[in-house]
């Protein structure tokens, strides 16, 4: 397993990995570190491995048996910051992570279901952009950088994407959430530049999301309609190559209010997907959308 680079000696088994955590992605480890340091018996603090800089990726594992990972649990994702100019994104996903821990730690209530449940949560993964305020991580954007059904790009030209692939490949997820912003929306596939933006799955991902959309009051519909088309991006990905019920979040703005309405969204979402991946998630529609433009700035 890879070890995460620390800058306080909160967790002494965490070595000191060759290029340390700097600047804002520093403030996320360390928030993350408080975390599994007052969370013991529920969360696990490890690294995906590290990306082009030599800085490792942190992750926080959710689980009632957290310092492994268990194939036979229901498994969730969240990966926020692909893209590092949306600052708010790591604020979301660190508030959406404390709610979980308090679920977490009143086992006696929620037992049965937290008993089957694990979750990794990865706060940033695009840490140079996200340093900088910066939408790409090496001149690439990361959130096209992926290998989906419309495009012959084998994708993974950065190693944080390959390190994040080789992960959802480790163990099923059930669940998926990228964290973005600001355009106030929940979307799901298809977002490809597609004929038909409706997946096999399209009538359960329309009833759950509207459910979640009720309490943010955000748009939602396939990533295409209400967002643009775009190839090459980790929400189209996790559907298409892994069946995970894949959600992409526009945070609306990022604000305490927005923040706390959509936590209550997602825990929502959450609850009514299915508890096994998608098995009918290949795109069976063209590859064809005339007329529509990715505008690469969401």
């Amino acid at each position: 397993m890879h070890r995460l680079s620390v800058g306080l000696a909160l967790l002494s088994a965490i070595a000191v990995a060759s290029a340390p955590p700097t600047g804002r992605y520093k403030t996320v480890v360390d928030r993350l570190q408080l975390l599994q340091h007052s969370n013991p018996e529920v969360s696990h603090l490890f690294s995906i491995g590290e990306n082009d800089d030599g800085v490792e990726l942190a992750a926080l594992r959710i689980s009632l048996s957290p310092t492994q990972a268990d194939p036979r649990k229901v498994a969730h994702i969240v990966v926020s910051t692909h893209h590092g100019n949306e600052l708010k994104a790591p604020d979301f996903t660190l508030a959406f992570t404390e709610q979980l821990l308090k679920t977490y730690r009143s086992p006696e209530v929620f037992r049965g279901y937290l008993s089957e449940t694990e979750w990794v949560i990865i706060p940033v993964l695009n840490v140079s952009g996200y340093n900088a305020g910066n939408r790409y991580e090496k001149g690439v954007d990361p959130n096209r950088d992926y290998p989906g059904p419309c495009t012959a790009n084998p994708g993974g030209r950065l190693k944080s994407i390959r390190q994040l692939t080789a992960h959802l490949a480790s163990r099923p997820y059930s669940g998926s959430l990228t964290v973005h912003g600001y355009v106030g929306s929940l979307t799901y596939p298809w977002g490809v530049n597609t004929s038909n933006t409706h997946t096999a799955d399209h009538n359960l991902f329309e009833q759950v999301t509207r459910v979640a959309a009720e309490l943010n009051g955000y748009r939602h519909g396939t990533s295409t309609d209400i967002v643009y088309p775009c190839d090459g991006s980790y929400e189209d990905y996790a559907y298409w190559k892994h069946g995970a019920w894949s959600l992409l979040l526009e945070l609306r703005d990022g604000g305490v209010p927005d923040i706390q309405k959509t936590v209550a969204a997602m825990n929502a979402y959450f609850d009514r997907i299915d508890a096994s991946p998608s098995v009918k998630h290949d795109l069976t529609s063209g590859c064809s959308r005339a007329g529509t433009l990715d505008l690469g700035n969401e």
